[in-house]
């Protein structure tokens, strides 16, 4: 899996970020926004390219949905590493 298309996105990044902080919290589009400090119609974007990727879970149906951060340590552990490397690469690109 290529995670770093994934922290491209500010708003992605965000969430992820939230859910490594918070791994047990499940919330929904409308929380999670509000925690992140972002437009929600772009958080439930954001979430639902990010269930596709497997780096989040979802729980509920249409009319009720939380996310929740992956429960899978692989994915998990590849998301850190990643994450990381992103990090140091784009610090030392604007350092």
């Amino acid at each position: 899996m290529k995670l770093d298309r994934y922290f491209q996105s500010k708003i992605n990044l965000k969430i992820i970020k939230f859910f490594l902080e918070h791994p047990s919290s499940i919330d929904t589009s409308r929380g999670i926004a509000t925690w992140i400090n972002e437009n929600i119609h772009k958080t439930e974007k954001a979430l639902k390219e990010l269930v596709k990727a497997k780096i989040l879970t979802s729980h509920g149906n249409n009319t009720t949905c939380a996310y929740g951060y992956t429960t899978d340590i692989q994915i998990s552990s590849k998301i850190k590493i990643a994450l990381k490397k992103f990090k140091s690469k784009n610090t030392k690109r604007y350092h």
